[in-house]
């Protein structure tokens, strides 16, 4: 008798049962037991009828897990389940302010059976990622475990996991994203980079722009912070399950109102990029009044203000890209023109954050 190959890929596939699971615990979704059971709902209440806009962050999650490989399995290694990532995010929940090299310990030194140190970074890097949308790795680690896309943040094991967090998420006080021009006329820049004039970011060697549209995400941490009486706490925002309010405020409004506005060529960009690229619907969603508090109707960017700027100062005076930019740059004190001739409009997306990410507009 021929016997069935066991999948090297211990996360490959997530129940509804599982799934249902991830918005309980960061933002107190109450399910019905019939859902819970795999029944027809019953209840009018039930959290879970609203499932399908956040969609998107489902598939995300199947996505990221499924492609977990730990270490060639042993038998003194059991495989890492969807139960063991939800297990560590109420851990860090409960402990934002434990170093991460006493979570890992305190996690699985209590499991029957220790898993290699790698795979345990790996389980913690995952968790941060399905929590925040942030790629991170521990000291270190090879690069070969990392995960591909944007470049991964840090996670010293001397520190918390709010340290982490702020240290992802540093503040500059860039007041209202006015800038002082070569004329001396004082500008608004948040009409200049919408996504119709973006054509590339600082980011000088593959020249993109990297847009965090899980929307949907970001508006439930809003709903589930409102009550919070320590909105920019890391550590109160974290315990309940999200972040600093105005990490996902400044997000969303640079989606909504910067880079692809209402009612403009941006705006059927967007809608391009939800019908062909698989971005988050709830993109196109303009409503903001339900998850806003009294006071948060205007946004200053102290978070990604730094890089709304960077992104200005790129369409001002684009970064030379290849031998042929470089040429120009050398060659030409007004290359521009000639640049725009032979490079093209690049808006290229990739996963990144948070989100919630470095990187996150």
């Amino acid at each position: 008798m021929i016997g069935s190959l066991e999948s090297p890929y211990p996360l490959k596939s997530a129940s509804d049962i599982e799934l249902q699971k991830l918005p309980q615990a960061p933002w107190k979704w109450k399910i019905c037991e019939s859902c819970h059971n795999g029944e027809t709902c019953a209840q009018s209440t039930c959290s879970w009828r609203l499932s399908a806009r956040l969609q998107t962050f489902f598939d995300f999650y199947k996505k990221i897990t499924s492609s977990y490989l730990p270490e060639l399995r042993r038998p003194s290694a059991p495989a890492l389940s969807h139960h063991d990532l939800l297990d560590i995010v109420n851990l860090l929940r409960a402990n934002p302010n434990m170093k991460r090299s006493d979570l890992t310990g305190e996690y699985f030194s209590a499991r029957e059976k220790l898993r290699p140190i790698s795979d345990q970074h790996r389980a913690i890097n995952l968790v941060v990622r399905v929590m925040c949308m942030i790629n991170c790795f521990a000291k270190n680690q090879p690069s070969g475990l990392l995960e591909l896309g944007t470049q991964p943040v840090q996670w010293h094991s001397d520190k918390s996991f709010a340290e982490f967090i702020s240290g992802a998420f540093p503040q500059t006080n860039m007041g209202n994203l006015r800038v002082r021009d070569n004329s001396g006329k004082i500008r608004d820049i948040k009409s200049a980079i919408s996504a119709r004039k973006l054509r590339k970011r600082i980011d000088a060697t593959n020249g993109i722009v990297e847009i965090y549209y899980y929307t949907s995400v970001l508006r439930e941490n809003l709903m589930a912070s409102q009550a919070l009486h320590s909105p920019h706490s890391f550590d109160h925002s974290i315990s309940a399950g999200n972040i600093p309010r105005q990490i996902p405020l400044e997000a969303l409004d640079s989606v909504r109102q910067i880079l692809f506005p209402f009612d403009s060529e941006s705006n059927q960009i967007l809608r391009n990029l939800v019908s062909k690229e698989s971005f988050d619907p709830d993109c196109l969603k303009y409503d903001s009044a339900i998850y806003r508090k009294e006071g948060e109707e205007e946004v200053t960017y102290s978070y990604f203000g730094t890089r709304l700027i960077q992104l200005f100062e790129e369409l001002e005076d684009p970064s030379p890209r290849g031998l042929l930019g470089k040429w120009f740059q050398l060659k030409s004190g007004a290359r521009y023109v000639m640049m725009a001739t032979h490079i093209g409009v690049t808006i290229a997306i990739i996963l990144g954050i948070l989100g919630l990410a470095v990187g996150i507009f």
